[in-house]
């Protein structure tokens, strides 16, 4: 319940940190990963974590799952991020640029803005400092993002933290378990939805 507790407390706080972040697309990465941290690697990892804590597991096996977890939700969050801005909704299952038209700043554009030249930059800008977004300007954005490469750049970031939540299973014999969540690490980069 202290676990469950305190992961509940770091997800509030980066709902807070997002909100005030929200339209800067000027942000630095070390934000937006304070940010994927708090809300969906905190609770990736509570999640693994608590498994060890109810069969009491010692605690280099608790501190592995937690890595395990942590990881495997920066990585999910990051291809998350991604795919908003270039699945369909048929398998994505939400509205592409939902992120964009609500105006959250998410690695896609922070990757893209340090790339960018001037006048794109300058565009970047207005458009997230607006209340509302147009369909012509995500169409623009996507444009962008494909001229850079960012979603490209973004798996790979992506990839690393897949790589830790995968050998922070290191330590377990193997298993069928231990197998599932290996899986769940490459599913996660190989997702469409």
């Amino acid at each position: 319940l202290k676990l469950l507790s305190s992961t509940s407390s770091k997800i509030a706080q980066g709902e807070v940190l997002q909100l005030e972040y929200k339209g800067e697309i000027d942000i630095l990465e070390e934000i937006y990963f304070n940010i994927i941290n708090s809300k969906t690697a905190s609770l990736f990892a509570a999640a693994a974590r608590v498994g060890a804590c109810i069969t009491n597991k010692n605690k280099k096996e608790k501190d592995a799952l937690e890595s395990y977890g942590r990881n495997l939700g920066l990585a999910f969050q990051i291809a998350d991020d991604a795919l908003d801005y270039y699945s369909t909704k048929i398998t994505f299952g939400k509205e592409i640029g939902k992120d964009f038209y609500e105006g959250k700043v998410t690695l896609p554009a922070i990757l893209l803005h340090q790339k960018a030249n001037l006048a794109e930059r300058i565009f970047l800008e207005k458009i997230f400092k607006k209340k509302i977004r147009s369909e012509k300007e995500l169409i623009q954005m996507q444009s962008l993002l494909k001229k850079y490469d960012s979603i490209t750049d973004c798996f790979k970031r992506a990839e690393h933290f897949i790589n830790i939540s995968y050998n922070a299973l290191s330590i377990f014999n193997p298993s069928k378990e231990k197998s599932i969540l290996q899986n769940l690490t490459s599913f996660s980069l190989e997702r469409s939805f």
